[in-house]
């Protein structure tokens, strides 16, 4: 097999010939490093060990040759090779602050462009630290340079003469010299060589074998490893410090639930069932029974609390599993949640109850925008399994109330992005044909698509992501928006709406491509201790990599609703 170095050696031969000139040209100007090339090189071996070398010389070829030797002299030389390697070639240095280098590292305010800037101490570069590390070990906190941080962090590095002769420098000096670095990233893996754009991958173009892949390394790898035997989710966990949190939210513990049973759908995979099935199962355990106005109905209770919105994605949940096995158990259960829906409306077709403690019965000063949209969604995929008429009479009744009451005065500026709704006007439609369905499934898809980012040349990979009026680049905005997109294309172009359908497909392949920017992929994972648990996960954002179970389950829906498209 073709050695890992040789692959990126003929890769930037070939293919990047000009990296040497662009990062030599830039150094060169600052004058910083006597004209040498300076890059970090991060080898990770099949234990999970990682080392980070710095190397430097007359052109980046050297420079690697020159990591290499320093991994190999070192104690911590890795027997069994290294499985992928990432090289980072400083191409920017300048000063962190407009008056120049010095700062005193314990007291000045500090600020960068995160996931963007790396930090260098000294006038050679003499400390180096990466775009990632500075955001996952928290370098930086608050504008402050975090010193102790920066200690715990240079330990992955296998230290060369000049980081070694200014460590002490750190420790002893209030007044150092301190710069901002950029770099060019490249990825290795016995799959070849990728170029990264500011960590993470470089996506041009999707298709649906690019959207299987994503789907397929999510079952492999993430989905298959957040359940307990208990069918608890990690629910929450931030890789860089190996830590799940302690919180937890049962709406999201259903939604995460429907993901998995859409990719059962796709992919069936025993180990996924009976994983979705545990997890139902802790789902139930939070039901409970009681009577309510005169009906005998059941709830999701969590914290003594019961919400509108956890009963729907409940039986949302519970009705793709039913759809997808053909197993009818659930049905009970499901119409006795759908009852304490019921039974929470009023004439008008409002849901006066949206969270209430279980124990007293007090209703919450709590409202929220989607519950509605959740519930809707949720009668209507219980009516196709069941065909009761109440369940589409309730529905109705609250789609028409949000329609003419709730958002009468909405429009495209104001009206909610709500997704769920879209999910639900989709269906709703289907099953009783109102035209108000549609127009307000229309007026909140161009409400959504007049939101995206789109031809910034300064920032490409912002491209798909939304304004609000400011850019959210973190995954579950867009992919929620994708979902809804989905949904909405699928009701106008069954309805002979072809121009706004059109116009809706562009908008989701662009945000489908920005959401793929921001799933855990292997160069992601290289400082991470439990790697299959994060590939494959969607992670907050572009520069926040923390993870949680919601981020993965809106990202995984609206994929796999694309993929449906596209295929079809």
């Amino acid at each position: 097999m073709e050695d890992l170095k040789d692959k990126l050696v003929r890769f930037i031969r070939n293919d990047s010939a000009a990296i040497n000139n662009q990062s030599t040209r830039q150094i060169r100007e600052y004058k910083l490093v006597d004209n040498q090339t300076v890059i970090m090189l991060t080898l990770c071996d099949i234990d999970n060990k990682v080392a980070v070398i710095e190397g430097r010389g007359e052109n980046w070829e050297v420079a690697v040759e020159s990591a290499l030797s320093l991994y190999k002299q070192s104690e911590n030389d890795m027997s069994k090779g290294y499985k992928y390697l990432k090289l980072d070639v400083i191409n920017t240095v300048f000063p962190v602050k407009e008056s120049g280098p010095l700062v005193d590292i314990r007291n000045d305010q500090v600020t960068y462009n995160r996931g963007i800037d790396g930090l260098a101490f000294g006038k050679h570069l003499d400390v180096i630290f990466l775009p990632e590390e500075v955001i996952m070990f928290k370098l930086i906190k608050d504008e402050q340079i975090q010193v102790f941080n920066l200690f715990e962090t240079i330990k992955k590095h296998l230290s060369s003469k000049y980081t070694r002769d200014y460590l002490q420098k750190i420790k002893d000096s209030l007044e150092l010299e301190l710069y901002k670095i950029n770099v060019d990233t490249y990825y290795v893996d016995n799959k070849g060589v990728r170029k990264l754009y500011r960590g993470h991958p470089i996506i041009d173009e999707v298709d649906e074998d690019l959207i299987m892949e994503a789907i397929k390394l999510t079952k492999n790898n993430y989905f298959g490893k957040i359940v307990n035997k208990k069918g608890k989710f990690i629910y929450s966990y931030l890789p860089w410090e190996n830590r799940k949190e302690k919180r937890y939210n049962i709406l999201r513990h259903a939604g995460t639930v429907l993901s998995m049973m859409e990719i059962y759908e796709l992919l069936p995979d025993d180990k996924l069932l009976n994983d979705a099935e545990l997890a139902l199962d802790f789902l139930l355990d939070k039901t409970v029974e009681f009577d309510m106005n005169s009906s005998h109905v059941a709830a999701v209770v969590e914290k003594d609390a019961i919400k509108l919105g956890g009963n729907a994605l409940a039986i949302i949940a519970l009705a793709k599993y039913t759809q997808v096995t053909g197993y009818l158990r659930y049905l009970p259960i499901m119409k006795k949640l759908a009852g304490y829906i019921k039974a929470v409306q009023n004439e008008e077709g409002l849901f006066t109850i949206h969270k209430q403690q279980y124990s007293t019965g007090v209703v919450m000063d709590f409202v929220s925008h989607y519950y509605p949209g959740e519930a809707i969604l949720a009668l209507v995929r219980l009516y196709q399994l069941d065909k009761d008429e109440t369940w589409l009479d309730v529905a109705e009744s609250a789609a028409q109330y949000l329609i003419n009451v709730r958002d009468k005065e909405a429009d495209i500026h104001t009206i909610a992005h709500d997704h769920w709704l879209l999910y639900a006007l989709n269906e709703l439609y289907r099953e009783r044909s109102n035209k108000i369905y549609l127009d307000h499934s229309i007026l909140i898809a161009k409400a959504i698509m007049r939101c995206q980012i789109k031809d910034d040349c300064d920032n490409p990979d912002w491209n798909g992501a939304y304004l609000f009026p400011w850019p959210r680049l973190e995954s579950t905005p867009t992919a929620i928006r994708s979902e809804g997109l989905c949904a909405a294309y699928n009701l106008a172009r069954d309805n002979g709406y072809d121009d706004e359908a059109k116009q809706m497909a562009e908008v989701i392949h662009e945000g489908i491509r920005f959401q793929l920017q921001t799933q855990v992929k292997p160069e992601n994972v290289v400082f991470y201790k439990r790697k299959k648990l994060c590939l494959g996960a969607f992670q907050r954002g572009l520069y926040q990599y923390d993870l949680r179970i919601d981020y993965t389950q809106h990202n995984i829906s609206s994929l796999i609703a694309y993929y449906k498209i596209l295929s079809n």
